[in-house]
């Protein structure tokens, strides 16, 4: 696959002569290749659990929607690291590094990254630059009394999902897969973990991805649960997942079944740093929502290998690419947010 770009012709700042055709200019034509790639993912059933939910199973085991949104948030996922990777970077402040950061998204750094921008003649989409948010910053730029809700500027049929509003020329869009610079993965690995159950009176929080113990980090590292950080004092793994045993108290932590567990270590004392991405036209290209199946393998579906119905599966692939065409349409803002999540 290859996206096509034409370079802006030089300006004819010569006078004609009368009667001579005046030298012409070529047409540069760009073409970046990528090469699409295929994921996928599955889950298996068994027939004792169709049997013992079917009520309320038509909700409850509703395969194809969970699967659906899977595929949706791993493509929304990948592309947001992708634009994250962008090497046009400001910070919020007067911050020169993400290290220095220590202030929140400003509406003065919205209008700095514009100026840049506009400064490159970037071209507009539709007569504004578009900005991908948080959520956990949309709070610190919408307060502005010059910021405008959708209806203000836009007919309320014609704004983005999740449009948020408007300031300075640029359309913000809330979202929540937006990359957060967490700091290193666990064990290289994991962005995330997954809380299995907590033992708040050992401090110990469980985890349900199968991990070693160097994966789950080291004594005196920080993570990041609910909007809280920990300090990690020992960490144990296993097959079936983890245990990560914390030095604070976690009497009344509100940590619960199914929270993420963030890596520490983003910005100053650990604090996540939130990337707003701010684009014109031409910044980057992608493909691929229109290749995603869903494929089920039904109770005995595999013939002799399952010669009792016993199991099943349900699972999507799809093939995505994502690139980056110009560095110098879009400008990525590091910030914090007043909001940890």
């Amino acid at each position: 696959m290859a996206f096509d770009k034409l370079s802006p012709l030089p300006k004819a700042t010569q006078p004609l002569t009368e009667g001579i055709t005046p030298r012409g200019t070529k047409v540069h034509l760009s073409r970046f290749k990528a090469e699409p790639q295929q994921y996928g993912n599955y889950i298996s059933y068994t027939d004792q659990l169709d049997f013992f939910a079917h009520d309320p199973s038509p909700k409850l085991l509703d395969y194809s929607g969970l699967l659906a949104d899977n595929a949706k948030e791993t493509f929304e996922g990948m592309d947001a690291m992708a634009l994250a990777a962008g090497l046009n970077v400001e910070y919020a402040g007067s911050a020169t590094s993400r290290s220095a950061i220590t202030e929140v998204l400003s509406t003065d750094d919205i209008k700095r990254a514009v100026t840049h921008l506009r400064n490159n003649k970037v071209d507009t989409i539709n007569g504004y630059y578009i900005a991908f948010v948080h959520p956990n910053v949309e709070l610190d730029i919408s307060n502005d009394p010059n910021w405008k809700a959708p209806h203000e500027y836009r007919d309320t049929t014609q704004i983005y999902k999740g449009e948020l509003g408007e300031y300075f020329g640029v359309r913000f869009i809330r979202d929540v897969d937006q990359y957060v610079f967490r700091g290193e993965a666990f064990g290289g690995k994991f962005e995330e973990l997954t809380v299995a159950r907590v033992d708040k009176k050992n401090k110990s929080i469980y985890v349900m991805e199968p991990t070693s113990s160097s994966e789950l980090g080291e004594a005196s590292d920080k993570i990041w649960i609910n909007g809280k950080k920990y300090t990690i004092a020992s960490t144990t793994g296993g097959t079936d997942g983890g245990k990560i045993l914390v030095s604070e108290d976690l009497t009344d932590a509100l940590i619960e079944t199914d929270m993420k567990i963030y890596p520490g270590g983003g910005g100053v004392d650990g604090r996540p740093v939130y990337g707003t991405i701010i684009i014109g036209k031409g910044a980057f290209g992608t493909s691929g929502d229109d290749t995603v199946q869903i494929i089920a393998k039904p109770l005995g579906s595999a013939g002799s290998a399952d010669p009792l119905n016993q199991r099943g599966t349900m699972g999507w692939k799809g093939y995505r690419v994502f690139k980056l065409l110009e560095q110098s349409k879009m400008v990525r803002i590091e910030s914090f947010a007043s909001i940890d999540e």
